[in-house]
C-alpha cells in the first residue's frame, strides 16, 4: 500500500511538472534547430539605413553558422543549427510589438535579437520581458532604453552620447598636435527622437572636452524639412562646428541647404552621413566631400574577420553599402557565444551568461557594463562597441 501511494505520488508530480514546463528534457533529445526571431526595418523610414540589405547579410550570417555545423549545446552534447525568422515591422514600433508577440507566442523562438533604431526597440523590448526571452539589442543605443531596469535586454553598442565624445577628442589631439586650426564654437542641432536626441545630449556636454562653446542648440521636429531660419542664425553665430545630431535623411536635407546658400563651418558633423554609401550618393560628392560622421566599419583586425567578409560577400554588399553590418554581426555572434557558455537553451542561464561575456571580437574586447551613466541616466547592459570618425573624400 504504501510503495503504491509513493508510486502514484511521484506520477503526479511528474505530470504536473511536465504541465508546467520545469521538467527539462533529457540531454539525449535535443531541439531540431535553436529559433531566433526579430523584426527589421526592411520597409518604411528607417529602411535607408536597414532595408533589404540587411536581411541579405543576416541571411547570409544565418547560413555561415549552419554551414560551420551550428552552435555547440554542451547539455546536448550536440551541435544544433539556427533559423532565423525575421519580420518586416515597416519602421513601426508598434508593428514590431505586434510581430514580437507573434514571435514570441506563434512562432515561439527560443531567443530575440532586437530591431533597428532606438524608438522601435524602446516599445519591443517590452515584449522580451513579459515573456523572459533574452533579446540582444543591436543598433539601438539611446540610454533611456538600458536604464528601466529590464532584466532580459542587453545592447553590443556604445550609448548615443558617447559619439560626440569620441569625436570631440579626436578634435583636441588634432588641435593640440597643430593639424588643425584652434577651434572654439559649435552649433548643435538636435533631431526630436530618442537615439538623435541623446546624440545632441552628448554633443552639448561634451563640447568642453574639445574647449569648445556651445553658441546654439536647436531642437527641431523630426523630418523637418526647411532650415532656412536656423542656417541664417548660425551664419550670424559663425560657429567653427555644426553637430547635426539628426537621422541620415533629414542630415542629408540640411547639408543641401547649408551648401545653397553658402554657409560653410570647418566641419560638418553628422553622425548618421558616415553610416553608408547611399547618403553620400543622395548628395552628391560637391555636397557630400567633407562631411564627417561615425562609421562602424573598420579594416578589423581581431575576431571572425572571415565570417563577416563572406556575409558581406555572399550578400553582395561593399564594406560601405550596409554601414551597420558589423553591429549585426556582433549581436548574433554574443548570442552564439552567450549560448555556448551557458551549454544549455535554457533561457535564464543564457541571459546570464551573455551578461558576463568578455572576449575579442572584430572592434576588440566585448563586454557590457552595468550601473554607468550615460546621457544623465544609470544604465544597465550597454556594449562597449567602438566607433571611428570618418569623412566622405571622394566617395
Amino acid at each position: 500500500m504504501e510503495r503504491r501511494f509513493f508510486t502514484a505520488l511521484f506520477v503526479v508530480t511528474f505530470v504536473m511538472a511536465f504541465l508546467t514546463g520545469s521538467v527539462n528534457v533529457a540531454a539525449g533529445q535535443p531541439p531540431k534547430e535553436i529559433k531566433i526571431g526579430a523584426s527589421l526595418a526592411i520597409t518604411g523610414r528607417f529602411s535607408v539605413e536597414w532595408g533589404p540589405p540587411a536581411l541579405r547579410y543576416m541571411q547570409a550570417m544565418e547560413s555561415i553558422i549552419n554551414e560551420r555545423g551550428g552552435i555547440y549545446v554542451k547539455g546536448y552534447n550536440a551541435r544544433l543549427p539556427i533559423k532565423l525568422i525575421i519580420y518586416d515591422d515597416g519602421s513601426s514600433p508598434d508593428r514590431s510589438v505586434e510581430l514580437y508577440e507573434k514571435l514570441a507566442t506563434v512562432d515561439k523562438v527560443d531567443f530575440f535579437l532586437g530591431p533597428a533604431s532606438s524608438p522601435i526597440l524602446i516599445k519591443a523590448s517590452t515584449v522580451a520581458e513579459k515573456y523572459g526571452i533574452p533579446m540582444i539589442g543591436q543598433e539601438a543605443n539611446s540610454p533611456y532604453i538600458y536604464a528601466r531596469g529590464f532584466r532580459w535586454l542587453v545592447g553590443v553598442d556604445m550609448p548615443a552620447p558617447q559619439w560626440a565624445e569620441d569625436y570631440y577628442k579626436m578634435l583636441k589631439a588634432f588641435m593640440d598636435k597643430k593639424q588643425i586650426p584652434r577651434l572654439e564654437k559649435v552649433a548643435i542641432i538636435k533631431e526630436d527622437h530618442p537615439h538623435t536626441l541623446d546624440q545632441g545630449w552628448g554633443a552639448e556636454h561634451y563640447a568642453g572636452v574639445a574647449g569648445l562653446k556651445v553658441v546654439s542648440v536647436e531642437k527641431i521636429p523630426l523630418g523637418m524639412a526647411d532650415f532656412s531660419p536656423i542656417i541664417i542664425k548660425f551664419k550670424k553665430l559663425e560657429p567653427d562646428i555644426v553637430y547635426v545630431a539628426t537621422w541620415g535623411t533629414t542630415g542629408a536635407t540640411f547639408a543641401k541647404q547649408a551648401r545653397e546658400t553658402g554657409f560653410k563651418p570647418f566641419d560638418l558633423h553628422i553622425p548618421h552621413a558616415c553610416l553608408s554609401l547611399p547618403w553620400y550618393k543622395k548628395v552628391g560628392p560637391e555636397i557630400g566631400n567633407g562631411v564627417t560622421g561615425i562609421s562602424h566599419v573598420a579594416s578589423f583586425k581581431s575576431g571572425d574577420v572571415e565570417m563577416h567578409n563572406e556575409a558581406l560577400k555572399r550578400s553582395g554588399l561593399g564594406p560601405f553599402d550596409f554601414g551597420c553590418a558589423p553591429i549585426r554581426f556582433l549581436a548574433l555572434e554574443v548570442l552564439v557565444k552567450g549560448i555556448e557558455k551557458a551549454g544549455t537553451l535554457e533561457r535564464g542561464k543564457v541571459m546570464e551568461a551573455i551578461k558576463n561575456l568578455h572576449y575579442k571580437t572584430l572592434h576588440g574586447d566585448m563586454f557590457f557594463r552595468f550601473g554607468v551613466e550615460s546621457g544623465g541616466k544609470k544604465v544597465d547592459g550597454v556594449g562597449n562597441k567602438l566607433v571611428y570618425i570618418a569623412q566622405w573624400q571622394e566617395g
